[in-house]
C-alpha cells in the first residue's frame, strides 16, 4: 500500500508542476504572471474580497498580494473600493473589462493544459480519470473530517464541486 501511496503522491506532484509550467506559458501570452492569474481567478470566484482574504486563500504574503493587486488595478483588471465595514481596508473586485472578455481568457489560461491533455484520451478513458479523481478527493475529504480538519477554505483549492456533479453536466451548462 505504501508503494501505491508514493506513486499517487508523486503523480500529483508531477501534475502540479505540469499545471504551474503550463499556466506560466499560457499566462505569458496574455502579459500576465502566474501569481497575477491566481489573484484574478480568486477575485473572479469571490467577486468582492479583501487583501487579507486573498493572502490567506492564495498562501501569499499580504504585501505580495497588495503589490499584485496594485499592478492589476493599474492594468484596469481590478477595482479597489474602500470597505464599508473597515475604513482601513479596501475591497477588491473585478473590473468590467475583467468580467467581460478577459474572464473567459482567465478560465482558458487555467484550464487549457488539462483540456489539451485530456483530449489525448478517449472519452471512456476521460471518464475513468474523472471517476478516479472523484474517488481520491472523496477519500481525502473523509480523512479531513475524521482528522477534524473540516475547514476546506484552509486548503489552496479554487473549487470543491459537488461530488455528484460530473464533467458532462458541467459541460452541458457551459455549452448553453
Amino acid at each position: 500500500m505504501s508503494e501505491r501511496a508514493e506513486f499517487i503522491r508523486d503523480s500529483i506532484d508531477f501534475l502540479q508542476r505540469y499545471i504551474i509550467k503550463s499556466l506560466q506559458r499560457e499566462a505569458e501570452e496574455f502579459g500576465l504572471t502566474v501569481p497575477q492569474v491566481r489573484v484574478l481567478a480568486e477575485v473572479l470566484t469571490g467577486k468582492r474580497v479583501s487583501i487579507k482574504l486573498l493572502s490567506r486563500n492564495l498562501k501569499m504574503t499580504q504585501s505580495t498580494v497588495s503589490d499584485i493587486v496594485e499592478r492589476l488595478t493599474l492594468k484596469g483588471l481590478l477595482v479597489k473600493t474602500p470597505s464599508a465595514s473597515d475604513k482601513r481596508s479596501v475591497e477588491i473586485s473585478p473590473s468590467s473589462e475583467l468580467e467581460g472578455e478577459l474572464s473567459e481568457s482567465i478560465s482558458k489560461i487555467i484550464n487549457q493544459s488539462f483540456v489539451d491533455a485530456l483530449n489525448l484520451l478517449q472519452p471512456d478513458e476521460q471518464d475513468i480519470v474523472e471517476q478516479g479523481i472523484k474517488l481520491l478527493v472523496n477519500a481525502v475529504k473523509k480523512k479531513i473530517e475524521r482528522d477534524g480538519l473540516h475547514k476546506y477554505e484552509s486548503f489552496d483549492v479554487f473549487f470543491f464541486r459537488d461530488e455528484n456533479e460530473s464533467f458532462k453536466s458541467r459541460k452541458k451548462e457551459n455549452d448553453k
